[in-house]
């Protein structure tokens, strides 16, 4: 029996070290071989586990046999097989670009990072041309803009039957940078993303729904993070010619050349430039005017540190001739692309500063460490309600805003962290410090008649988030996560009462998310999760009913599924609840909260490749919304979308040829809550060609193709025109882009 413990005992305490004798790790780098960048979340795997590669495109797995096989495989790259007859440190692995096929598309839940992001997004964004910033946000299945102030104010979106104005309720940061504007002088959470140059992007990821832990205030119906390039593999200039004046030159250059390019260091830096006119198809001309910049600078500080910084800086003026009331065209006062005070428009300027530090520990354990400051400058002047306010002077009101925003964030991550084999934990940090002052104005075109008010506000968001990703089985993987947001806003009323107020509020928001990879083509999902957007500082501490963090919860159910090697879909269906959907009086800082509110509706995304050069893809999306404090009669959600649809063909032919022909459906919606009043549907095409060599590129866009007629924003209010004795209620819109065509061409070098 003492024989039998001492063989056991023997046997448990060199178990271990028999299993830590065998096992060997595999180390390396995985890079573009055509830019020679580090490329990250490249999915790695042996025939017993997995990994992905990290920010740097460094990997590091265990094996615990030799020879040993390994597979690299990233949606847009060749996958790549090797055969590895001993142990390595510093395997240096080389993938190359290529259309995305959907053969090779896996469907499963241990590439980690992409976990919880829209993967045929990813695919789709891989195939489109992109033409424009804010063409990256239409690569969200369901997700339309709309733009109704000249083409130089932020973008109306809508998703998941949200009315997000300019970006309420949906998300939008590039380089982990909030694009979002809280108390801002036209709409709280304002995203403007003119700033981006859409040339200088690697990378967009796309989520639906509150479910993801790193994102806070404002990620409720969904969110887009954008990734800058690091370097250039080429430098170009291209320049752009359109219909109605439109002109575009953009030039991006490598400031670090092989002659003196420090590989020890594997250093880089570039810089683009963009210009933009564009008088447009309106009558009274927009003149549209954009200046863009940016540059960054990266480089390995040391083997495990790697520093990138960037500056952006990006101005705009521009006309506008605003919503135009549908009696003026119907009665033939104005035509449908005239305007009643055509002095509208205004003038923004945006700067970003960035530093971020990557560093890897260990072959474990990864930490990020971020400092960042964002200038904005902005005047709008708007005309909604015409005399109907001032039957001498017009309703002419100027907003204006100066902010400035200091953040810090960071985050440290750990494998495998209190002996979970397969697990993730992250642990992340943040501090956001806002300092603005906004204003309203009363004025006579551009001229300020009376100061309406004037609010000095400062706001911080301070955040903390846990998330864990643990794979249970082979074939089930959970993320879970909470994070809890603590807000101070303090805003000073200037004029007309010179009054202070402060408030504090805290949000805790636990988020959950399981997958289960049903076979090797089938994934089935569930997410549960917790979300919020922040009120108006001056709301918030002006009026104790407003709640400063309104909660919205939001569930998820659906499947990600491959049938054959031509076909990958997406299938969901979802419900959000949100405590206060409140309304913005951009005219008068005012608020009125219609309660709260429920949204329940379906998604399918579906793409099929018959040929290896031809995709076709189509987004059906469903909601349906309700205010839950309302009547039943009168409980619909104003401006919600319902039915929406995009989709389209892509080719792309090896001779360089490339081809997009593109449609976007927005079904009806109500424009009041009792559905008496409805905005019209409208179903446009886009068609988008291009021809590439090695050094230049040709292209051809067109928009609208057939020329349609149709209603891009879409509001029911009151206004009144000169000679009418009172407001009257109309639909008041702005037209949409009639048929547009542009040319491109684009010099490599």
């Amino acid at each position: 029996m003492h024989k039998k413990l001492i063989l056991c005992s023997l046997w448990i305490t060199c178990f271990p070290l028999s299993i830590f004798a065998q096992n060997k790790t595999v180390k390396g780098t995985i890079t573009d071989i055509e830019t020679q960048l580090a490329i990250p979340e490249v999915f790695v795997k042996t025939t017993t586990t997995s990994t992905t590669s990290s920010k740097q495109g460094t990997f590091a797995i265990t094996a615990n046999k030799f020879p040993l096989e390994l597979v690299f495989s990233l949606e847009g790259y060749a996958s790549k097989t090797i055969i590895l007859k001993k142990e390595a440190n510093n395997l240096q692995i080389f993938l190359e670009r290529k259309a995305t096929q959907l053969s090779e598309v896996v469907i499963d839940a241990k590439n980690e990072k992409l976990l919880g992001v829209q993967k045929v997004s990813n695919i789709s964004l891989q195939l489109r041309p992109i033409s424009s910033a804010h063409e990256y946000l239409r690569a969200v299945p369901g997700l339309f803009i709309a733009q109704h102030a000249g083409g130089g104010k932020a973008e109306q979106i809508f998703l998941r039957g949200f009315d997000n104005d300019h970006g309420t309720d949906f998300a939008v940061l590039v380089d982990d940078i909030s694009v979002n504007l809280s108390s801002h002088a036209h709409g709280q959470g304002y995203a403007d993303l003119h700033f981006l140059i859409p040339e200088t992007v690697q990378r967009a990821d796309y989520y639906k729904g509150p479910h993801e832990v790193s994102l806070g205030n404002f990620a409720v119906s969904g969110a887009a993070k954008f990734s800058t390039k690091d370097r250039l593999n080429r430098n170009f200039v291209k320049l752009e010619y359109g219909q109605y004046d439109y002109a575009r030159a953009l030039a991006m250059i490598s400031l670090i050349n092989e002659g003196n390019f420090l590989t020890k260091n594997n250093e880089s830096a570039y810089i683009a430039i963009e210009g933009t006119y564009n008088k447009s198809f309106f009558e009274s001309a927009q003149n549209l005017r954009r200046l863009n910049t940016f540059t960054k600078y990266a480089v390995d500080l040391s083997e495990n540190h790697q520093l990138k910084t960037s500056i952006s800086t990006f101005h705009s003026d521009w006309n506008a001739s605003g919503q135009i009331p549908l009696r003026a065209v119907q009665s033939g006062l104005i035509d449908r692309f005239g305007a009643i005070d055509d002095q509208e428009g205004g003038d923004t300027k945006r700067i970003h500063v960035n530093a971020q530090l990557y560093s890897q520990l260990s072959n474990d354990i990864q930490l990020t460490n971020q400092l960042y400051y964002v200038s904005n400058k902005y005047n709008l002047f708007s005309n909604f309600s015409f005399f109907q306010n001032d039957p001498v002077n017009g309703d002419m009101i100027h907003q204006d805003e100066n902010r400035n925003i200091y953040g810090y964030q960071g985050d440290i991550s750990f494998r495998n962290l209190f002996q979970l084999p397969k697990s993730t934990t992250t642990l992340g940090w943040s501090i956001a410090y806002n300092h603005n002052f906004i204003g309203l104005n009363n004025n006579i075109g551009r001229t300020l008649r009376e100061v309406v008010n004037k609010f000095e506000i400062k706001e911080t968001n301070y955040a903390l988030f846990l998330k864990e990703r643990i794979q249970l089985t082979d074939k089930l993987t959970a993320l879970a996560g909470v994070r809890g947001d603590f807000f101070n806003f303090n805003s000073t009323e200037i004029v007309p009462e010179p009054t202070t107020g402060n408030v504090t509020s805290f949000r805790l928001s636990p988020k959950f998310s399981v997958f289960y990879d049903a076979t090797e083509n089938l994934q089935l999902y569930a997410k549960a999760s917790s979300g919020f957007h922040s009120n108006y500082a001056n709301a918030a501490v002006k009026n104790s009913t407003v709640n400063p963090l309104p909660r919205a919860i939001g569930y998820d159910v659906g499947t990600e599924f491959k049938i054959g090697k031509k076909f990958v879909g997406n299938l969901a269906a979802f419900y959000l609840q949100s405590d206060a959907e409140f309304v913005f009086s951009s005219d008068g800082f005012e608020f009125e909260n219609k309660g709260r509110s429920e949204r329940i509706g379906s998604e399918a995304s579906l793409r099929y490749q018959p040929l290896p050069y031809f995709w076709l893809d189509t987004d059906l999306n469903y909601s349906f919304g309700t205010l839950l404090d309302a009547p039943k009669t009168e409980n619909k959600i104003p401006s919600a979308p319902r039915f929406t649809s995009t989709g389209g063909a892509t080719l792309r032919l090896q001779n360089g040829i490339k081809g997009s022909l593109r449609y976007r459906y927005l079904g009806e919606r109500p424009l009041i809550e009792d559905e008496s009043v409805i905005a019209q549907n409208y179903f446009i095409t886009d068609l988008v060609v291009n021809y590439t060599t090695s050094t230049y590129q040709i292209g051809l866009s067109i928009e609208n193709l057939f020329d349609n007629e149709w209603r891009e924003a879409v509001f029911y209010d009151a206004s009144q025109l000169q000679g009418e004795t009172q407001p009257v209620d109309d639909i008041h819109f702005t037209p949409g882009t009639p048929f547009l065509a542009k040319l491109s061409f684009t010099y490599f070098f």
